[in-house]
């Protein structure tokens, strides 16, 4: 008790850092999931392979830019421009919206895993960051994260908590019915936008810390798994944010403690948010199996028509 005690307080940061990110993910997992964006989100995320990569050249050759703050801007530009990108490219109507994300995806992690590879093979000069690996890049190591990836993990949190709720109604409208939320007055390119911009801020922040494989799962799995345990928007936001707070706070006391403490964290917390995804599942399988998915993350289903129309009236 005295040594799993003493691993909490050595790894405060990890904890920190960790419960900022879960409850970040989970939160903007909800829209992600009753949106349909997971495959956009998860191109994001790779795409911070490739932005990653860029800022470690550019710290190379800039040494101005050799720093972790640096290094975050550099790569959520990298990641916002390729969301934008996506987005532009689908609305031309040339190519689909799933076809679009998988060319994005894989030129965005191919250019990333291509850059690293040149810049291992460039010497490591005296106070400059050691180039990272593919495995950090993909699984992260939030055992060993800084004081100052701590802050920026508390100011991305409190700048994404900030924003959905200044903007609470008008991301309820947009994500339940868009094409009315459009209709009623709302700026919906805006909200769009700004939904980007989040999942590539939590993306950006959490991808070098996590790895890319995490934060997919993080901004997928607590939204997904919210969604089997209520029906109200309201209800899957409160669910959403105790998957994520619970699967990441428990995994990290997994990770940080013997006999997983000498495995990479990464895979140990996407493990844990399965887990509680399929026990969820499991739970609502047996006891509610005539229960719709698709009435619970879409509300298509009839008999369910009239619960997101209160939804809306509650808006006015």
């Amino acid at each position: 008790m005295h040594d799993f005690l003493n691993n909490i307080v050595s790894f405060h940061k990890s904890l920190i850092v960790g419960f900022a990110l879960a409850a970040t993910c989970s939160l903007l997992s909800v829209f992600v999931v009753l949106r349909r964006m997971a495959m956009i989100s998860e191109a994001v995320a790779h795409a911070g392979i490739g932005g990653i990569a860029v800022a470690l050249l550019a710290g190379y050759f800039f040494p101005a830019t050799d720093g972790p703050v640096m290094q975050q801007i550099i790569t959520g530009i990298f990641c916002l421009g390729t969301a934008l990108a996506i987005g532009y490219v689908t609305r031309t109507r040339r190519v689909t919206e799933d076809s679009a994300i998988g060319i994005f995806l894989v030129a965005s992690m191919a250019l990333g895993i291509l850059l690293l590879s040149v810049r291992s093979k460039f010497p490591v000069l005296s106070g400059q960051t050691r180039p990272a690996s593919i495995e950090s890049v993909l699984f992260g190591d939030l055992i060993s994260v800084t004081t100052t990836d701590m802050w920026i993990a508390i100011v991305a949190t409190v700048v994404v908590f900030g924003l959905v709720i200044a903007l609470y109604n008008e991301f309820l409208y947009t994500t339940l019915d868009e094409q009315m939320a459009r209709i009623n007055g709302v700026n919906t390119r805006l909200i769009n936008t700004l939904q980007l911009a989040m999942i590539s801020l939590v993306i950006v922040v959490g991808v070098r810390m996590v790895g890319a494989l995490m934060i997919t799962a993080m901004t997928i799995l607590p939204g997904a798994t919210a969604c089997m345990i209520s029906r109200r928007f309201n209800g899957v936001l409160v669910g959403s944010l105790l998957v994520g707070i619970l699967g990441i706070g428990g995994a990290l006391l997994l990770a940080i403690n013997p006999p997983l403490s000498s495995y990479t964290s990464g895979p140990v917390l996407v493990l844990t948010l399965f887990l509680i995804f399929v026990v969820v599942w499991g739970i609502r399988h047996i006891f509610k199996p005539k229960i719709e998915y698709e009435t619970v993350v879409g509300g298509h289903a009839d008999e369910h028509d009239h619960e997101h129309e209160n939804e809306h009236s509650q808006l006015h």
